[in-house]
């Protein structure tokens, strides 16, 4: 029952909270009662409320006691709860009558702020009229501090500008520079293998003699050495393969080991040989096998024709089986052979005639030949073959058509006529074909016999040049020195001890005795102009040198800016001097004094010209406005920092240095805070 006794109190005081809120957001529906009747009513409405209460209480009470009259059986437990029940009521009216009280009390305290003598109506006017007047207060004070500061706010956005006087200075026209001094000549020490430096003899500035130890090397065989001696190894093992040629006769190959050179006239010899029996027995072969192939065309014709008379060794007149649409036809393939071996001839040709206009109709393989000739010499020999025989099939395919065209000349001949002739034919053509498979043998075993001879003395040849180069870099692997080859002043080491040279880089630089020293520095395409060669220079510290003498020898493109830099280039000499030191030298006319002198930074350049920017100033009743002013000028002088001009412009007047931002004439800006 506590449980329903809280939920009631909780459901009092949230209608309690939304009465407020309604009554605060519909307290212009209320304005027409005063306080002391709202109290009132509210308090009656509340006492109703209890009244009711009560007598639902008394109700219950009653129910209860007839109920306990009726039923007398129940037990002490129902009895206990009815008194809880009593309880939980007297609480609710409690909690009542508290928060009755508490409304009235905010009530009365609500209406306590409205002055005496004014209505609820009144007040809420005062108030809106009050709220309004705070709020054109408010907007007039911003508007007063956005005039106030508007200065401010607007500088921020402006671009700041650096300035200086337009004032009376010197200008002076010198150019400096700054460069190395380096060797007119000097020598760079390279060391041809990879080896590890024991000692380091000399150090930069030593003044050598010739041969003078610069470096001592470890005891160690370089990679060089290891790499040369595999290589020599590598050279032996193929040359000892090569000996074993079947290619190369026996007594060639004690020749070639003794150390003898290649006959190259024996090797002409011999190929010519070879080619000139291989061309004629390769002649033989084809004519006698063209001579069989007309016999065989013969045959043939001959076995078309059927004769009447069964004594064919007769003159007799009788009948044939072959139309003229066959001998068309038979001619016709004969056309298309003789035109197909015309081209193949054509072909043969023409690389004949290109090889002879290029080396001659009697060139020849000479010791000196090249690789490439070799080859073209080959297939010309070829070509003069091939085209022997592709002639002599054309020959034979000619008489062949020839004889068709005379058809009747074969009828006094019969098939078996020509048995004989290809049979003595035949019998011919072994004999060639064989003297043919024997030339081509020599042909061939002759190829072999020269190019492997030659492999075996040029493996002989590697093989003694990487032996060669193993006994060069074993003299100097033990125990060697690194030497001064000529005599001069040392000015760069590149290796300490300890470390591993690098196979031909230079292991030091050696200035030669004598020789001038020579330095360069760029300057702009305009300060080369003011200069001549042979104008001397000093130096810029010139207390620190006792007979220093530099000289301009030449003025060159600047690789890095053709356009706009030129180097210039100067010989220098001096006991104070030495290869490597960096010097700086001056050079020019003596300063001269003008009346108007700014800052280079102040010089600007357009279509129109060079100009500066003024600054102009303009008071106003919030301050000084800054403004630029263009102002075109002439530059009458210039050195490295400041130029001397003339123009429409006053003495001391302030010309814009530099800017955070681009800027044009007429445009206002802000001062830096160290110029404001």
């Amino acid at each position: 029952m506590s449980r329903d006794k809280e939920k009631d109190v909780n459901d009092l005081k949230n209608n309690s909270d939304n009465m407020e809120i309604e009554e605060e957001m519909n307290s212009s529906n209320n304005e027409n009662q005063n306080s002391n009747d709202n109290a009132d009513h509210d308090k009656s409405s509340v006492n109703e409320e209890t009244d009711r209460d009560s007598s639902g209480k008394s109700s219950n009470k009653s129910k209860k006691s007839g109920k306990n009259v009726d039923q007398d059986e129940f037990e002490d437990s129902e009895y206990i709860e009815d008194e809880d029940l009593e309880d939980d009521t007297d609480d609710l009216e409690k909690a009542f009558e508290e928060e009755t009280r508490r409304m009235n009390a905010k009530k009365m305290k609500r209406d306590a702020r409205i002055p005496k003598g004014m209505t609820p109506e009144e007040y809420r006017a005062q108030k809106r009229k009050d709220t309004i007047k705070n709020i054109a207060i408010a907007f007039l004070a911003i508007l007063l501090l956005l005039t106030l500061f508007s200065n401010t706010i607007m500088n921020v956005t402006l671009p700041q500008v650096a300035t200086a006087y337009v004032a009376s200075n010197e200008i002076s026209p010198q150019i400096r520079g700054t460069g190395t001094l380096t060797a007119g000549s000097t020598y760079d020490v390279v060391i041809t293998q990879t080896r590890k430096i024991a000692t380091v003899e000399v150090k930069v500035g030593d003044t050598v003699e010739k041969d003078q130890v610069l470096y001592t090397l470890e005891d160690a065989e370089s990679e060089e050495l290891e790499t040369a001696k595999k290589s020599a190894e590598d050279a032996k093992d193929a040359y000892d393969l090569a000996m074993f040629s079947a290619d190369i006769p026996a007594e060639d190959i004690t020749s070639i080991r003794n150390g003898a050179s290649l006959s190259f006239d024996k090797f002409i010899k011999e190929l010519s040989e070879a080619n000139d029996n291989y061309s004629a027995a390769l002649q033989a072969d084809t004519d006698v096998q063209a001579q069989i192939d007309e016999y065989e065309y013969y045959k043939k014709i001959a076995s078309l024709y059927v004769t009447a008379d069964s004594d064919r060794d007769k003159s007799t007149t009788g009948t044939t089986t072959m139309s003229d649409a066959d001998i068309v036809y038979q001619q016709t393939l004969l056309e298309e052979q003789i035109t197909d071996l015309t081209e193949e001839i054509t072909k043969y040709e023409t690389i004949i005639s290109e090889f002879e206009s290029m080396y001659g109709t009697d060139a020849q393989v000479y010791e000196d030949s090249s690789e490439s000739f070799i080859s073209a010499y080959n297939a010309y020999r070829e070509a003069i073959d091939n085209k022997y025989v592709a002639e002599s099939k054309k020959g034979v395919a000619e008489r062949e058509k020839a004889k068709l065209a005379d058809f009747g000349n074969l009828e006094t001949r019969n098939a078996s006529y020509y048995d004989g002739l290809i049979a003595s034919a035949e019998e011919n053509k072994k004999q060639t074909a064989q003297a043919l498979t024997e030339a081509e043998k020599t042909k061939t075993e002759v190829l072999a016999k020269i190019k492997a001879e030659i492999e075996l003395v040029q493996a002989r040849t590697d093989y003694e040049q990487a032996q060669a180069k193993v006994d060069k870099l074993e003299e100097t692997a033990i125990g060697a020195t690194v030497n001064a080859p000529v005599a001069g002043t040392i000015t760069n080491l590149a290796y300490k001890a300890g470390e591993n040279t690098k196979a031909n880089e230079t292991m030091a630089t050696i200035q030669l005795e004598g020789q001038v020293l020579t330095m360069s520095f760029s300057v702009t395409t305009e300060q080369a102009k003011k200069v001549k060669v042979g104008q001397a220079a000093s130096a810029q510290n010139a207390w620190a040198y006792s007979d220093l003498s530099a000289v301009l020898t030449s003025i060159t493109n600047d690789t890095t800016d053709p356009n706009g830099h030129k180097v210039l280039n100067f010989e220098v000499s001096g006991s104070d001097l030495s290869a490597g030191q960096s010097l700086s030298l001056v050079l020019g006319e003596n300063a001269v004094t003008y009346d108007m002198v700014v800052p280079n930074s102040a010089i600007r350049e357009d279509n129109n010209g060079k100009f500066i920017l003024i600054l102009e100033s303009r008071s106003t009743p919030f301050g000084n406005r800054y403004i630029a002013r263009r102002a075109d000028v002439t530059v009458t002088a210039s050195d490295d920092s400041n130029s001397a001009i003339t123009g429409n412009i006053e003495a001391y007047s302030y010309v814009i240095t530099t800017s955070t931002a681009p800027i044009q004439s007429g445009d206002q800006v802000r001062l830096q805070d160290s110029n404001s």
